[in-house]
């Protein structure tokens, strides 16, 4: 947990001081540590989870923007079935908002994302912000209030889909 904060911060400094002139080198590790997993009970298919994604959204009182069925697009595009994967869109306006107006950098986090995926090896996953970011943004203090309201929500959701609730 430390170390994730550790690349999460080293991450953040990194953004802080860099510009869109100045290329910036991430490192995989600052990645990975920005990233939330979430295994699903077993038994529970993909299409459960994005069902309960949206559902949870409502009981959370936030705005299910929008769900990419991107395992369909490329069954499609492709003309072979592909294994479940979808990204869904979720976002408090009021909030995007208000951290849009500390720093336009922090938009590229807006509106909060959950990734549904298959695995290779057949387990459904969540991928997600860490909401441990939140926490190092250096958001003032309303906004940073609001994105701690909203990554309680994330997490919510997150608990409730991972077990295939309404």
């Amino acid at each position: 947990m430390k170390n994730k904060l550790i690349a999460i911060l080293a991450f953040f400094n990194i953004l802080a001081v860099s510009n869109t002139a100045n290329a910036v080198q991430i490192m995989p590790e600052q990645f990975m540590a920005m990233v939330q997993i979430t295994v699903v009970d077993e038994g529970i298919t993909g299409k459960e989870v994005d069902e309960s994604i949206k559902s949870m959204a409502t009981n959370e009182s936030i705005l299910h923007v929008a769900m990419f069925p991107l395992s369909e697009q490329i069954a499609n595009v492709t003309g072979k079935p592909y294994r479940h994967l979808s990204i869904h869109n979720v976002c408090d306006a009021k909030t995007a908002g208000q951290i849009a107006d500390v720093d336009d950098r922090f938009t590229v986090i807006l509106p909060c994302k959950i990734a549904v995926v298959e695995g290779k090896d057949g387990i459904i996953r969540m991928f997600s912000m860490n909401p441990e970011v939140m926490g190092v943004l250096n958001l003032p203090p309303g906004p940073k209030e609001m994105a701690e309201e909203v990554a309680a929500k994330m997490d919510a959701i997150i608990a409730g889909a991972k077990e295939g609730s309404f």
